[in-house]
Parts: C-alpha cells; sequence; structure tokens
C-alpha cells in the first residue's frame, strides 16, 4: 500500500464524511482510509473501503492517531483532518515528491481556509517570537507581509517550488513511514496541538528533512470539528509549555521556563476572557 490516509473524528462526521468523499474523487487507487473516533455519537455507514476504529472515549488527537498508525500499512502516511477537502491530484503529486529524494520525512500541502484565504501552516522553529506572532495572533493579522512574520512562516514568501521548513500543520501532514519507525509516533502527552511541531523536531533531530509543497493543496475549514473554545484554548497553551519543556532552553534554575510558564499563562488568560466577552 503507498498511502494509509487517518482521519480523526470528533464531533465532526458530516465534515468526515466530505473529506472521504474528495479522497475517493481523486480516482487514485492506491490507498486505504482509516476513521478512528473520539465521539461517542453512533457513526453514520461508511464506505466499505474505511475502516473504522472506536474509541470508548476522546483519547486526544495524538493518541488516536497513533492507534490508526499501528494499524495501517501505508508507505506513506497522511493524517488528515476531517475538515478538510483533498485536490484531485493530491496523491500523485505526493507520490512524485517523496520519490523524489529518500532523505524526505515529513511534508505538509499549501492549506486555504474555505474562503480562499491562505493558512500559515508552515513555520519555522519556536522561538520568543513565536507568543506574539502565531498563526492566528493580532500582530500576524495586522501586519502579514512584514518581515518579522516572514520570518516565521515561510508560507507567506511561498514561491511555486518545494520549501525546506522547521514543521508543518497537523492538518496535513504527510509522514515516510520510515521516519516514523526511526524516530518514533506521536507524542501522546501532547492531547492536541504541538504534536506535530514535536514530530518534526524529532524527525529533523535524525536526519530527516521537512517540506513546505506550494503545488499540493487542501481546503481546510479551521476550527470546524473543535466544541469547547475555552477548552481548545487551555490545551493549546499546555502543549505549547510541554513543547518548552521538552525542546526549549530551560535557563539557569529554570528561569526561563518560568517566564515561558508566566507568558502563556497570561496570554491563555487574555484569550478566554477574549472568548467569554465575544459570547
Amino acid at each position: 500500500m503507498k498511502f494509509s490516509v487517518l482521519i480523526v473524528n470528533y464531533a465532526s462526521w458530516p465534515f468526515t464524511l466530505r473529506c472521504i468523499e474528495s479522497l475517493h474523487a481523486t480516482g487514485y487507487g492506491n490507498f486505504e482510509t482509516v476513521v478512528i473516533d473520539n465521539d461517542s455519537v453512533e457513526p453514520p455507514e461508511l464506505p466499505p473501503s474505511v475502516r473504522l476504529i472506536r474509541n470508548k472515549e476522546n483519547v486526544g488527537f495524538a493518541r488516536a492517531h497513533n492507534k490508526g498508525i499501528a494499524a495501517s500499512t501505508g508507505d506513506l502516511v497522511v493524517l488528515i483532518n476531517p475538515d478538510t477537502l483533498v485536490e484531485r491530484d493530491f496523491f500523485e503529486r505526493l507520490d512524485e515528491f517523496f520519490e523524489d529524494d529518500t532523505r524526505i520525512g515529513i511534508a505538509g500541502p499549501r492549506i486555504l481556509d474555505s474562503d480562499g484565504e491562505l493558512q500559515l501552516s508552515a513555520r519555522r522553529e519556536i522561538n520568543v517570537l513565536s507568543g506574539l506572532l502565531g498563526r492566528t495572533s493580532l500582530l500576524t493579522r495586522l501586519f502579514p507581509k512584514s518581515s518579522l512574520v516572514k520570518s516565521q512562516f515561510p508560507v507567506v514568501t511561498e514561491g511555486s517550488n518545494p520549501t525546506p521548513v522547521d514543521w508543518v500543520s497537523g492538518a496535513c501532514m504527510v509522514i515516510r513511514r520510515d521516519t516514523l519507525r526511526d524516530v518514533g509516533p506521536l507524542d501522546a502527552r501532547f492531547f492536541m496541538y504541538f504534536e506535530d511541531a514535536d514530530l518534526c523536531h524529532r524527525a529533523r533531530g535524525a536526519g530527516w528533512l521537512v517540506y513546505y509543497l506550494p503545488d499540493v493543496e487542501i481546503i481546510h475549514q479551521t476550527g470546524a470539528s473543535s466544541r469547547s473554545r475555552p477548552k481548545s484554548i487551555w490545551r493549546l497553551h499546555k502543549s505549547a509549555f510541554l513543547y518548552h519543556r521538552k525542546h526549549g532552553d530551560h535557563g539557569p534554575f529554570g528561569l526561563y521556563s518560568a517566564m515561558v510558564l508566566a507568558g502563556l499563562t497570561l496570554r491563555a488568560l487574555t484569550k478566554l476572557g477574549m472568548s467569554l466577552f465575544a459570547r
């Protein structure tokens, strides 16, 4: 099997079914689809070729995908969100790209939202600017073409050629199975968020290349499968600190970590307050 496409479903069956339909509409034959269901709702009828793995509870994004990775057989593993649609040449372009260079371990496509706006789905390694220049932060939205934003997000200055990056979004991430055998699956301590950055970090540390592919395109309706925004905000910032603890500089007596924790806590509380106010 060339490709294993893994979809984690949670409160998103209508989107999951549309994603599966778009995969089959490519006409490509050499792939399998595995849906890992984290929801308690009875699933709808799925196409006969789709394999379903059901969890008794929401075990999180990383742990669910790891179940799919273990149950699948493809040489290339595609982690893709349920609220996405692929283009007709999706598999052919990926197949060609990975065949060209066996050093490539992970790649991510160009991602557009449902309005056709470019999503900042590939970026440089997380640093002190990351908290201020997040993908959806105010500064990034106000000054999308600034040099600081460009330094963090290579997609802003993208051309038509594949670009080496530090990490790509787990909304659609293609991983060589040999890379997973080498560095291990997703770190299940990340319930959701930053498991993609962590995997890319470990892959690069082991000598694998990570690429952004502007000529491979998908549509992504961000957040369509999220039920609780406050809970998502909390999980995002918790995962960000876990990522720092795992890969960042802690500083003397853990001073840097304490500063990061304080900054993330303040940022999370601000975003929670804004979310509640918006309601």
